[in-house]
């Protein structure tokens, strides 16, 4: 399996201070990543459900299971990162996805063109301007196809040590025929914490 990254400019790092309520910002229906037990507590990864719709809508989750072989796919997370030092708990919340169209796809690879980071980045740029947000790219996800496992690969750990290693950047490998998906943090690829809203999303597991 191979993934091509060829420009990211990852280096907004910044965090707000903010208190982690649980209770007031993970609502209604909720996904938990494949990982959620093996993670430490201390590190939150949390998609609204607007970024979650974008995400499932892109790699079809809810047709599941399919006779033909699918290719890889992938994008960027949008979102903000906080800190509640009171409980020392960082995390961060997606409310946006810019997925890799143009990228070259196959069952086993997944080449994001230099032409699409330039295109992801006038996307997210673009939705910055028209929304008045502030939104950073806080990580990326992928698709591990067909029968494939969710793990980062070697290919994944040098793509998220080379552009998504700071200590709260993200990665989401996800399978949408086996509707598995697990959540990794830093260059270490931390098992991580990750809480998907899926208010307005019918799932098989929810």
């Amino acid at each position: 399996m191979k993934i091509v990254i060829h420009s990211v400019n990852n280096t907004a790092n910044q965090e707000i201070l903010s208190k982690y309520n649980e209770k007031l910002l993970i609502c209604g229906n909720v996904h938990l990543s494949d990982n959620f037990a093996s993670a430490d507590n201390t590190h939150k990864l949390i998609l609204e459900n607007t970024a979650v719709c974008e995400i499932f809508d892109f790699i079809e989750w809810n047709i599941g299971q399919r006779p033909d072989s699918r290719d890889e796919q992938g994008g960027i997370l949008l979102g903000k990162r906080y800190y509640d030092e009171e409980q020392d708990i960082h995390f961060v919340i997606v409310s946006k996805v810019i997925t890799a169209i143009g990228a070259l796809e196959s069952s086993g690879y997944l080449d994001i063109t230099h032409e699409c980071w330039c295109d992801m980045h006038q996307r997210k740029d673009a939705y910055n301007e028209e929304t008045g947000e502030e939104l950073v790219i806080v990580g990326w996800f992928h698709t591990h196809p067909n029968m494939l496992s969710c793990f980062m690969s070697g290919t994944d750990r040098n793509t998220q040590n080379l552009f998504f290693n700071s200590e709260n950047t993200y990665s989401i490998v996800i399978n949408p025929q086996r509707h598995l998906l697990k959540a990794f943090r830093a260059k270490e690829c931390h098992p991580t914490q990750a809480f998907l809203i899926v208010n307005d999303v019918t799932t098989e597991d929810n």
